[in-house]
């Protein structure tokens, strides 16, 4: 078996070295600049304003969690309405992956709307009765194959939300991955909405941290929320310098990386027991489905991992409703543009063989 250290990863996020990724971050520090004090200081402050001026929005606020950003903006807008009814997609990350944050913190509820297999519509927005404080759009919905509603849609359902007298929020985790895919820049997305989240640690790869943007009277709100949380550290500047490389280094390359994930999707659509979602992807990432047994696919990946030096994907594979189908994640970076695609669509060649 092959160092893992020495392995090409088809997916992957961060570093491999975190001792040469805080050197750098060091260089990239300007000397004699002071550290922040509870979000007050040069370096969380000028991050705060790029992001704001990059989504087209009055203000932002830096936070070390993206959870806490976007639950304490839907808190804001559920209070100015007097109402406590959020609309989410059922697979969206604030209902699968929080442990019900929303309800037990900000004591607010969730309609789930829309299908579990695709983004929902306007029309699932007109269907929820009870007054809503909020609607709440996943860019891309990641659980459901990293998909997207079409343009119209997406205009359609801010339109929708308004006549309900709701606020619209997008959970724009990765909304930087996905303006490529609309072909539309990250404040032409964020003009529908009235808040927007944007995370610093997945496309950007930085170290963590996220921030949330809109007009400056509600993001005010919303920081006395996010501190409340615990989300605003007494030191954060390593992480607002992660931010700031992150955005000079991987925002410009995000349709560079849609573009890859396109042909990577195109080169794989065919192969027997295996597709992909979304196809063509509406990011710089989609799912993988492939059909085998669990065991024999590890097996097999591990084969490939010694024949190809790459590793097709990681620890873990996803259950899916079909007991015999499992699911993982490509999602495009720098270290995915340096393998060949050729090679990408030999290697999962291999990987199907051994499997069947």
């Amino acid at each position: 078996m092959i160092e893992q250290r020495s392995l090409r990863l088809l997916s992957r996020r961060g570093t491999r070295d975190a001792a040469g990724e805080l050197l750098r971050l060091s260089e990239a520090l300007a000397p004699g600049t002071e550290p922040d004090h509870y979000g007050e200081g040069t370096v969380i402050e000028e991050l705060e304003r790029e992001v704001a001026a990059l989504l087209g929005k009055e203000a932002a606020v830096f936070s070390i969690s993206g959870k806490a950003a976007q639950l304490s903006a839907l808190r804001v807008h559920a209070d100015r309405r007097g109402r406590t009814l959020v609309a989410a997609h059922p697979r969206s990350h604030i209902v699968e992956d929080e442990n019900d944050a929303i309800g037990a913190l900000y004591g607010l509820r969730v309609a789930r709307v829309g299908a579990l297999t695709a983004p929902f519509g306007a029309a699932d927005v007109a269907a929820v009765h009870e007054p809503l404080a909020a609607v709440v759009v996943e860019l891309p919905l990641r659980r459901a194959g990293y998909r997207v509603p079409p343009w119209d849609e997406l205009v359609a359902i801010a339109a929708a939300s308004r006549r309900a007298g709701a606020a619209f929020h997008l959970d724009g985790a990765r909304l930087w991955e996905t303006a490529p895919g609309y072909g539309r820049t990250p404040a032409e997305i964020a003009a529908l909405c009235d808040t927007v989240y944007v995370s610093f640690y997945k496309g950007l790869q930085g170290l963590a941290g996220a921030a949330l943007a809109g007009d400056a009277e509600t993001i005010a709100a919303a920081r006395g929320w996010i501190n409340r949380a615990g989300a605003i550290l007494y030191r954060a500047y390593p992480y607002a310098v992660a931010a700031r490389e992150g955005l000079r280094r991987e925002l410009p390359r995000m349709a560079e990386y849609h573009a890859r994930a396109t042909i990577i999707a195109a080169a794989l659509r065919g192969a027997a027991g295996l597709a992909v979602s979304a196809d063509p992807p509406a990011c710089n990432a989609f799912a993988v489905f492939v059909a085998g047994d669990r065991d024999v696919l590890f097996a097999a990946r591990d084969t490939v991992s010694v024949s190809h030096g790459i590793q097709l994907f990681g620890p873990s594979l996803a259950a899916t409703p079909d007991p015999q189908v499992w699911s993982f994640e490509i999602a495009v970076g720098p270290e995915t543009l340096a393998i060949d695609v050729a090679e990408i669509r030999a290697a999962f060649d291999e990987l199907l063989a051994l499997a069947r």
